[in-house]
């Protein structure tokens, strides 16, 4: 180590949190992990995806930060010690969260084995590579396997593979397709199979918590404002997800009748009549339905896709019916809100009928989204329901919240 590294590192340390134009500066601890977290040697500056997401919410909480790279085995150190302000892009591990403070997720990856034989070998009896102290060799180790081998950097587990030194790495999609496209050198030929999403946090320590009290949960309401690259469904991915809501529909159709369940929804004036009962409704839920919502939840419609979606869990999370002005006349569960109108899960299919705006896709599908209420991740999907005839009207919209951990393990969608 040169004596210019050894100053940076002391100043790391001794000075975590410093004052620059008035906003305070925390200095976090990430590693190296293209392309969320990469490094320029041009310049001292970490950049990557998931660096930029971090670095969007402070500066939206009136924060900035320091962020600097760290073998991952050392970053855990200093954050558990009380040394440095922060760590990223971490997996929840008990002894961080007894040492340190999580935020709502900053990334997420998707965890693929990795092999060159046709088919994947048996993880319990074969050469499983990782990265070491990475996220995924905590993961093998709390599932009772142990690596065959841990390698200082991700780019070493393409060259074992090629070689095969290794049957298996374990890593994410993305780093991997990174690795391989600025590879020369030993590359192969790989097949993957998807093994599982992996939500990495933001930990802070508790001395910084105290000091800012608001900052984890100013720093979370900022973050859901923020570009999450890492959210976004692939094409093959939005193709499976596609393929299944399918076959859901072509299920639930001959247990609920759509066309009877929005005949038979509550009577408004207008939309400033919607809007105001959307007031109240926000304002209790979700932990008290108005009368409103009480009288939603009782229709035979909501209690028939409340009985659909429990046969259909855990993939099928919720499952709510709007009218052509995005008013709720069914749903599964209590909905944050009465009016869809103005989201995009009802814009994308019904317009804006207000406005007198009309897009009518045959289907829409989200990005991945966190719900902090259920620690899951869950994509929305959205139909319309057959236009009338013969004015070719759409009659409504209907709503699907999926898992999609689920969906992407290509579990059957219906009941065994």
């Amino acid at each position: 180590m040169d004596l210019r590294t050894l100053i940076a590192g002391t100043w790391l340390v001794l000075v975590p949190i410093a004052v620059s134009a008035g906003h305070p500066v925390f200095s976090f601890y990430t590693f190296l992990a293209p392309p969320y977290q990469n490094s320029d040697p041009r310049t001292p500056l970490v950049s990557g995806e998931t660096t930029e997401t971090i670095r969007c919410a402070l500066r939206q909480a009136g924060h900035e930060a320091f962020i600097s790279l760290m073998p991952q085995s050392r970053a855990r150190y200093s954050l558990e010690r009380n040394l440095v302000d922060g760590y990223f892009a971490v997996g929840p591990t008990k002894t961080l969260d007894e040492n340190a403070i999580r935020t709502n997720p900053v990334a997420l990856e998707k965890w693929h084995w990795f092999f060159t034989a046709e088919q994947p070998p048996n993880p319990q009896n074969a050469k499983v590579g990782v990265v070491s102290g990475s996220n995924e060799n905590i993961w093998l180790e709390e599932h009772g396997i142990t690596p065959f081998i841990t390698v200082a950097g991700a780019e070493q587990l393409p060259a074992l593979l090629a070689r095969k030194r290794i049957d298996l790495a374990l890593m994410d999609g993305r780093a991997m397709e990174y690795l391989q496209n600025i590879s020369s050198n030993h590359r192969a030929e790989l097949s993957s199979e998807f093994v599982r999403y992996a939500p990495l946090y933001l930990y802070v320590n508790p001395n910084l918590a105290n000091s800012h009290p608001q900052f984890v949960s100013t720093f979370n309401d900022h973050l859901a404002n923020c570009p999450t690259p890492s959210l976004k469904l692939t094409e093959p991915e939005r193709l499976q997800v596609r393929q299944i809501t399918q076959t859901l529909l072509r299920d639930l159709s001959p247990a609920v009748n759509l066309g009877n369940a929005l005949s038979q929804g509550p009577a408004y004036d207008n939309l400033t009549d919607i809007l105001n009962k959307d007031v109240l409704w926000q304002a209790l839920a979700p932990h008290l339905p108005t009368p409103l919502a009480r009288e939603i939840l009782a229709l035979p419609a909501s209690e028939a896709l409340a009985h659909w979606q429990a046969a259909h869990a855990p993939m099928v999370t919720e499952v709510f019916l709007t009218d052509r002005s995005g008013a709720l006349v069914a749903m599964s569960r209590l909905s944050s809100d009465y009016w869809q109108g103005d989201e995009r899960k009802f814009q994308e299919i019904a317009g804006e009928p207000e406005l007198g705006v009309e897009r009518k896709k045959d289907i829409w599908i989200s990005p991945i989204r966190y719900d902090a209420s259920t620690a899951r991740f869950q994509v929305t999907v959205s139909f319309p329901v057959p236009l009338s005839e013969p004015s070719n009207q759409l009659e409504g919209v209907l709503i699907f919240g999926l898992d999609i951990e689920h969906v992407l393990h290509g579990r059957s969608p219906l009941p065994r």
